[in-house]
């Protein structure tokens, strides 16, 4: 009896030690991931202080080289409406001839909403739906970042 009682005490102490989730950040926790104009898009996802109390969430894909920026002037958790300047799309080759450029279409609703946010931990994650428009005199084009989901450490 007392052998099957000592293999059922550490069979629990396994389990409940395998079930210890890691308090530790790594990398990898964090995304960008969207639909643009219909296909999935990920990406990485970085943050960093702008002027003060605004912060600009960058999502690159090395794929194509494609970034897109938000800046807004962080308050929390909440729902930031987005307005013509606070966010940008475009691609390069080499990293610094620029291909494509968009802005904002403020013919749209774009917002981003942070629908968490960890104090201790320095985390933000939520959702964002972003219309932009080709800047070009001579095209319309139009690009759609929707169902848009992140999850991104803030700056130190």
């Amino acid at each position: 009896m007392k052998k099957i009682l000592t293999v059922v005490c550490c069979a629990v102490c396994i389990i409940i030690s395998s079930c210890h989730k890691d308090s530790k950040v790594i990398p990898q926790d964090f995304y960008f991931n969207s639909s643009k104009n219909g296909v999935d898009w990920g990406a990485v996802v970085s943050t960093t202080k702008i002027s003060g109390d605004s912060l600009r969430i960058t999502a690159f894909r090395p794929a194509g080289e494609e970034q897109l920026y938000i800046d807004i002037k962080f308050n929390g958790a909440g729902t930031y409406p987005l307005t013509l300047g606070q966010a940008k799309f475009f691609t390069t080759i080499g990293m610094d001839a620029l291909t494509s450029d968009y802005r904002l279409d403020t013919t749209q609703h774009s917002k981003l909403v942070i629908s968490s946010y960890d104090a201790k931990n320095n985390i933000i994650s939520g959702s964002g739906d972003f219309y932009m428009l080709k800047n070009s005199i001579t095209e319309y084009v139009q690009l759609t970042f929707g169902g848009s989901s992140f999850r991104v450490k803030l700056p130190e």
